[in-house]
């Protein structure tokens, strides 16, 4: 009885639950030859209480011309079956057309996936490794996306918000705010050691 009013109770968490999916790069320098790791996260479940994740699959879209594609790590989360050690099912299809077509089905039961994600604001689920073989603007989509819980429901209005890195410089500058704070500094350590002479 028990068991069942877990579930009953993680099903009705998982009926009106949307996410987001986010594109993270490393903000550094990238030049020819140099590894660019996008990882995928799932993260914005939006009722309080994390749905579990069972499968998902994406597109990403990204520039061949100035990447080329080398290899998906998948994260833990999905693949955490204690009872029959089946691994998830994993897919990479490497399209070309600039997409890249990433799926993950677990095969793990509710107790498993709950231990694994329960309590996460959000977690990986890939991370995708390009060769730099060119420089210039570097623009990440993700589309097709669809998400399922345990019961094979799909989540309603996932989002996710493309990204831009700048290939060959670095991606982003110091905000205004800490370079006044830089020269404050400056100015109190100048203006003491003047009141420290007289």
């Amino acid at each position: 009885m028990k068991n069942f009013l877990i579930l009953l109770t993680l099903w009705c968490t998982t009926i009106t639950a949307n996410a987001s999916l986010i594109i993270d790069i490393e903000d550094k320098f990238y030049g020819i030859d140099d590894t660019l790791i996008a990882n995928i996260y799932i993260s914005d479940f939006n009722n309080g209480f994390q749905p579990l994740v069972s499968e998902f699959s994406f597109n990403l879209l990204s520039p061949d011309s100035l990447l080329t594609f080398q290899q998906v790590t998948f994260g833990t989360r999905l693949d955490v079956d204690m009872v029959t050690f089946i691994p998830s099912d994993t897919v990479v299809d490497n399209t070309g057309l600039n997409s890249l077509f990433i799926s993950e089905f677990a095969f793990a039961d509710a107790f498993d996936l709950f231990a694994a994600q329960d309590g996460l604001s959000q977690f990986l689920l890939a991370s995708i490794d390009f060769n730099v073989v060119s420089l210039g603007l570097a623009e990440f989509s993700l589309s097709n996306i669809a998400v399922f819980d345990l019961f094979g429901s799909a989540y309603n209005g996932v989002t996710a918000e493309d990204v831009s890195v700048r290939l060959g410089s670095q991606a982003s500058v110091p905000e205004p705010s800490s370079i006044a704070i830089f020269v404050l500094a400056i100015m109190l350590l100048v203006g003491s050691g003047r009141l420290r002479k007289s």
